[in-house]
């Protein structure tokens, strides 16, 4: 069995609430910085790596490939090695996709989701960039993928924060690591669409920036299927919500949260 993924807890003083964090694609723990003192104050906080990421770049994983089912998977363990039993979900952007198969896997265990940048459908153009991502990766070099990625999706000067802390973050991932994930991309549609249509009664929130370009228009589709579902636009902002307006962020994640009254 792999090791548990490395994960940090923030406890709250009554609070019996968790709230399980999920960053996205180069990130790690490190990204969640301008959430954890206002989440905390109201949730327990968990807050992981995924494979490769963060801490966990620092050993190497026994999976040879990897698949959105694994990954959520590998998440549950920490879940359960705390034997928590159910849990809120926040993701953002991959993160808001692993927090959806997760709920997929255990829709009982999952009292909300909140998914930021939220990544539900592709549009035709963004198909063929993952259908192309290894190919494209093996020619121009993976981190210039990664960084060719984060200008695609954050492209104006003030998601610049944004791309700064992406790329940043990424640099721990080693060449292997950014094969296997650039490799599972190519399964993204399939899985996107297959999470699209399953229904849960599960509550969700999705904050949304006004300027994501890529994402915006699917994920008011998305909501619009479900009447379990909201959807917050933040104005002025992109697609990494939580690091371009944390205050607005925290504040809709702990509103919606605590107004659901569990």
């Amino acid at each position: 069995m792999s090791q548990v993924l490395y994960h940090e807890i923030h406890l709250h003083q009554s609070s019996q609430e968790w709230l399980l964090m999920i960053h996205g694609a180069g990130g790690s723990t490190r990204t969640w910085k301008r959430q954890i003192e206002d989440l905390n104050q109201h949730f327990n906080l968990l807050v992981v790596d995924l494979p490769g990421h963060g801490q966990n770049a620092r050993t190497q994983s026994l999976d040879a490939l990897y698949t959105f089912e694994k990954i959520s998977s590998r998440v549950w363990e920490v879940v359960d090695e705390l034997k928590i039993q159910k849990i809120h979900l926040l993701g953002v952007s991959l993160g808001a996709i692993i927090a959806l198969d997760m709920e997929l896997r255990h829709p009982d265990r999952v009292k909300s989701l909140v998914l930021a940048g939220a990544i539900v459908r592709l549009d035709n153009k963004l198909k063929v960039i993952a259908n192309m991502s290894l190919t494209l990766a093996k020619l121009i070099g993976y981190r210039a993928f990664y960084k060719m990625a984060a200008f695609i999706a954050l492209p104006r000067k003030n998601h610049r924060t944004s791309r700064e802390v992406f790329i940043r973050e990424s640099k721990a991932l080693s060449i292997e690591e950014f094969r296997k994930w650039t490799k599972m991309y190519r399964t993204l549609n399939k899985t996107l669409n297959e999470l699209f249509l399953k229904a849960t009664e599960v509550p969700r929130l999705l904050l949304m920036g006004e300027q994501d370009h890529l994402f915006l228009k699917p994920a008011l589709d998305y909501i619009a299927k479900r009447r379990n579902g909201l959807v917050t636009v933040i104005p002025r902002c992109g697609h990494v919500v939580n690091i371009e307006r944390p205050q607005e962020f925290n504040l809709n994640c702990i509103k919606f949260i605590e107004d659901l009254g569990l």
